[in-house]
C-alpha cells in the first residue's frame, strides 16, 4: 500500500476530516495519555526521534475539547 492509497481508504471510510496523519497523531496522543513512554510509542510508529513523538502528541487538542470544561469548573 502506498501512503496515498492508505489516506484514500481512511477518507473513504471515516470522512474528509480524517487522514493517516490524524490517526497516527491520535494513536501517539492516546498512548502518551495512558502512560506509554516515548520508546514504546517509537517502537509502534517507527519514529526515529523523540522530537517527532512530541510533534505528533496533541495534548492541547485534548484540553480544548475537554467535555468537563462545559461543567463550569
Amino acid at each position: 500500500l502506498t501512503d496515498m492509497s492508505v489516506d484514500d481508504r481512511i477518507k473513504h471510510y471515516l470522512g474528509e476530516g480524517y487522514s493517516a496523519h490524524s490517526l497516527r497523531a491520535s494513536f501517539v496522543t492516546i498512548a502518551k495519555l495512558n502512560g506509554a513512554d516515548d520508546s514504546e510509542v517509537m517502537q509502534q510508529t517507527k519514529h526515529k526521534t523523540t522530537a517527532m513523538i512530541r510533534r505528533y502528541t496533541r495534548l492541547e487538542s485534548i484540553k480544548q475539547h475537554n467535555a468537563a470544561k462545559k461543567l463550569g469548573w
